[in-house]
Formats: structure tokens, sequence, C-alpha cells
């Protein structure tokens, strides 16, 4: 992995960390905001598809642009899984808009993503992971570069989130990262969304997913050793 230039100061780090976490603290602290994430979570988890639909139709434009905004912030601080956000997205808007929103999502989250990892470095992974997880993630990160990316991104059962955060504050170069990113996203979310209706079939389609991938890896890295 190419050499970057040195991580900001850890006051910097921090200011900037403070500043976003006192941003979205504050903001619920709104009356409306608090109302409207009310509203948006009993509407998006209802059992009725039809309360789900209707709360979308009310949203008009803004709905696809919030939900792009969603993910970018789930990529940021990954609190929620991606997967269930998926889900959402699907069932509130059908496989093929769902598609385009959640990939858009996707790919603006992980930049964010990367790029948060690579200016306040360490201390906000080792806040979301801990230390020991983030330690593993980095060695795993320097090692394998942009194809750990892609095998983060392939294996749904790992945190692809977290592995942007870390992959930025490795210095990972961003362009082979982005396009890890590009072609691992891409057939997972086309499971999600196209299963997202049964979630029975997802768990076991992504299972499946994750045990094929980590199968050719374990192959591939069994074959090199045998090279040895």
């Amino acid at each position: 992995m190419t050499a970057a230039a040195p991580a900001l100061p850890a006051y910097v780090r921090w200011l900037i960390f403070g500043g976003v976490g006192a941003a979205l603290l504050g903001s619920l602290l709104v009356p409306e905001v608090r109302v409207f994430l009310g509203e948006a979570y009993a509407a998006l988890t209802a059992k009725d598809p039809q309360v789900t639909h209707a709360f979308v139709r009310s949203l008009g434009w803004a709905g696809p642009l919030a939900l792009v905004a969603g993910f970018v912030l789930q990529a940021v601080l990954p609190v929620i899984p991606a997967i269930v956000m998926i889900a959402v997205t699907a069932r509130a808007y059908g496989p093929l808009e769902a598609f385009f929103i959640v990939y858009t999502g996707t790919m603006l989250g992980a930049t964010a993503g990367y790029w948060l990892g690579r200016t306040v470095g360490n201390s906000l992974v080792r806040l979301l992971i801990g230390e020991s997880a983030r330690q593993k993630a980095y060695a795993f990160a320097q090692q394998h570069g942009a194809q750990g990316v892609l095998i983060f991104r392939l294996m749904p059962v790992l945190s692809a989130d977290a592995m942007n955060l870390v992959a930025g504050a490795a210095r990972m170069p961003f362009r082979p990262f982005l396009l890890a990113t590009l072609v691992g996203a891409l057939p997972v979310t086309v499971l999600v969304v196209w299963l997202s209706d049964d979630n029975t079939r997802m768990l076991w389609g992504l299972g499946i997913l994750s045990a094929v991938v980590a199968l050719v890896a374990g192959a591939r890295w069994w074959m090199g050793q045998r090279r040895r």
C-alpha cells in the first residue's frame, strides 16, 4: 500500500468528530425532527405494506433523497445494519427503483466513510468497533488492500461499513478502494433487493453467498501456501 500524507493532529480529528456528533445530537432536540423520525420508523417497520407505501408517497421526490442520505449516514456511523435499510427500501419502492436508490446510497456512503476514516483516523474506528477489532481490520486492510475490500463487500456477514472507515484510516489508495466497492456492492445489492420480501430466503441467500466467497478465498489462500 502506498504511503500518504500524515494524518491530521489529534485535536483536529476530535474537533471534527465532536462537531459531527454535536450536530446529530442537536438535531434530535428539535421536536419536529423527533416526530418525523418516529413516524418514519413506525411506517417503515409496519407489517402492512400499504402503510409503508402511503408514507413513501407522502414524501414525494424527497423520499429517495432521504433514503440516500440515510445510507450515507449509516455508512459513516454504522449503528444500523445496511441489510435492514436495503430491505426497507425495497419494501417501500419495489425492486427496480430500490436498486438504484440503494446502489447510489451505498457508493456515496462508502466514499463518505472512507474520507471520514482518512480524516479522523483511528479514533472513530476504535470507538465504533473496539481496539482489538480495529487492529485486526487494519492489518487485513494493509495486507490485502482492495482485494480485502472486495471480500468484505461480497460477504454480507462482515461489516463493509466499518471496512470503509478502516480503509481510509489505513491510507488505502482511493481509486482501488472505490473500484472494489463498485464491483462488490453490485451482486449483494441485487440479491438483497430481490429477496427482501422473504426474510428467511434473504438470510439463506446472504449466508450462501458469504460461504461461497469464504470458500473461494480460502482455496486461493491454500493454493498460494502450496506454491511457496
